[in-house]
């Protein structure tokens, strides 16, 4: 479970770093180990992003639980007019957690995913379900039945070792009497042939959390005669973020926070005054090479955006 996770964050990281350019193709190993495989595999997916991120709840005791939604799809790139949906479901990384401070620290989230040997997490028709008995004293068993309303809010048992309560599992926020942060939002590194996209939210007067989502655009790739198709593009919602924000006009940023494999990236910026934009720089650092950024604040939710993509598909390149 957890080695798999990793693996997808590093992707995720990868895709989101400044300054590398697209491959030929993405393509999946013919090798596959036994059980590993989502019971969702090749389910046609509209809108990931709301099948992403994190939703949460008080605990009573100062801190929160909740729910964080990891999901990787590819999307074809053989469509002319190039277009982002229907994406194709390739697998959901599911975390539980228990947080006591501001943000999850180590050992507060436990990792699974759609499939049987990750712990067989199941989502039909807006039914989440995960039933967990730990073997270890350490690790806490776990039951979910836990149900996504209309108010973007899943509602339903929340079962983490000690903790056991029906709950109701929101988007992250302050609460009405916290004033909120301009950061506060969606955000487009981009657009490129790999853009980068940062959910930002409020937890607190002065804390924050958020997810990030490595896209490939469809419809800007160049292929050669040695790689006739099909040409598929990875794409990877929700992956968990850390967000630092110093009054209303400095924040940093690291994606890839919680990777268990090297390496984050880290972007610090200033918010612009019209609140439209951040400017700043992604410093250097291991897997990373210094570059200057500025991400754009999108209308709604998503960075998905049909403006992005080029009206016809490039033509493939000659043989020589």
């Amino acid at each position: 479970m957890h080695l798999r996770r990793a693996i997808f964050a590093v992707l995720g990281a990868i895709l989101l770093a400044p300054g590398i350019h697209p491959q030929d193709s993405v393509t999946t190993s013919g090798k596959e180990i036994p059980g590993t495989r989502s019971f969702y595999f090749g389910h046609l997916v509209d809108r990931p992003e709301a099948l992403s991120g994190v939703w949460e709840a008080p605990d009573g005791q100062g801190g929160a639980v909740g729910i964080h939604l990891n999901l990787t799809t590819i999307v074809s790139d053989d469509v002319d007019p190039p277009a982002w949906t229907p994406q194709s479901w390739q697998n959901l990384n599911f975390g539980v957690f228990q947080r006591r401070g501001s943000e999850i620290a180590f050992g507060e989230e436990g990792y699974f995913a759609d499939d049987p040997r990750g712990g067989s997490v199941t989502l039909e028709n807006g039914h989440l379900q995960l039933h967990f008995i730990s073997a270890g004293e350490n690790i806490p068993s776990i039951d979910l039945d836990l149900v996504h309303q209309a108010d973007d809010c899943w509602h339903g048992r929340f079962h983490r070792g000690s903790f056991d309560a029906a709950v109701t599992l929101c988007r992250p926020t302050p609460g009405p009497e916290v004033k909120q942060s301009p950061f506060v939002g969606t955000w487009s590194l981009g657009p490129v042939h790999r853009s980068g996209c940062v959910h930002i939210a409020q937890t607190g007067a002065a804390t924050f959390t958020g997810w990030s989502d490595a896209l490939e655009i469809p419809g800007h790739t160049i292929y050669g005669p040695n790689f006739p198709g099909p040409h598929s593009l990875l794409q990877s919602y929700g992956d968990l973020a850390k967000v630092d924000v110093s009054g209303d006009e400095q924040v940093s940023l690291e994606l890839g926070a919680y990777s268990a494999i090297c390496c984050s990236h880290r972007f610090t910026g200033r918010l612009a005054v019209d609140g439209t934009t951040i400017s700043g720089d992604f410093p250097p650092g291991p897997n990373q090479s210094p570059n200057a950024g500025v991400w754009t604040k999108r209308p709604g939710n998503t960075c998905v955006d049909a403006a992005d993509l080029p009206k016809t598909h490039p033509k493939c390149e000659p043989s020589r």
